[in-house]
């Protein structure tokens, strides 16, 4: 039965992603490929991804790396009135644990309004004593583009073959950074209780933001290589140009 589960699912997996490559086909047009990436390898192009349109394929890349990670999301769900009288509609909504991700290439830039968001959601409660829904707040991510992955210089694969080295850097998506918008340090973490992955900082430490378990895992830092970020190489430029009718 399992085998049966597993089969279903790759077919399941294989149909949507043939139905997202001939809607981003579409969608795309005769647009061509622009030199201003998000990201080497990751076109600022317009993508559709489970049936939802991204403005870029940085973007979908971080729906399906949040989809590996079992973070459940809304793309532009909420358009929010700032203090400073600016209107700011963050990507992703993280809709389990409390945080809004937005998602910037290289140079980062326009984080002004992700940091005003940030202490506008903040909470004013002391640390020990804070009862809200979301300890501290709901938290703002700022997603940076991946870090590659670099075999050569990692001591765990040191006894690999270069070949095999170089189909790891081709294969892997890198692994994911990201920032918080305020002061305190932000982690990364898999809930003991609920199995969830969510971000934890300040007073969110103690306990998980979905579950409200007291029981979490390791933390992780945003400069450790722990989580891979999820490429759709399937969804690239150059596989999705007009007149590509490859299968």
């Amino acid at each position: 039965m399992s085998d049966y589960n597993d089969w279903d699912a790759y077919l399941e997996q294989l149909i949507q992603e043939c139905a997202d490559r001939e809607a981003t086909v579409s969608l795309r047009g005769s647009r061509a490929t622009s030199d201003n990436d998000d990201q080497p390898g990751i076109a600022a192009l317009p993508t559709i991804y489970h049936g939802t349109q991204f403005r870029s394929l940085l973007e979908a890349c971080w729906a399906a790396t949040l989809d590996s990670l079992n973070i459940t999301w809304e793309y532009e769900p909420e358009t929010f009135q700032l203090d400073s009288g600016a209107k700011y509609l963050p990507d992703f909504h993280l809709t389990e644990i409390g945080v809004w991700l937005e998602v910037k290439g290289p140079g980062i830039p326009r984080i002004e309004k992700a940091y005003e968001l940030g202490k506008m959601l903040a909470c004013g409660c002391e640390w020990i004593s804070c009862e809200c829904r979301w300890p501290g707040g709901e938290m703002v991510i700022i997603g940076h583009p991946p870090k590659p992955i670099d075999p050569w210089d990692d001591e765990k694969y040191r006894h690999w073959p270069s070949a095999a080295k170089a189909k790891l850097v081709r294969t892997h998506g890198g692994f994911i950074r990201w920032t918080s918008t305020r002061q305190y340090n932000s982690w990364l973490t898999r809930c003991s209780g609920c199995a969830r992955t969510t971000w934890v900082e300040g007073p969110r430490v103690r306990r998980c933001a979905a579950c409200g378990g007291v029981s979490e895992a390791r933390l992780h830092r945003d400069f450790e290589d722990e989580f891979e970020f999820v490429r759709l190489p399937w969804l690239s430029a150059a596989n999705t140009q007009p007149g590509d009718t490859a299968a």
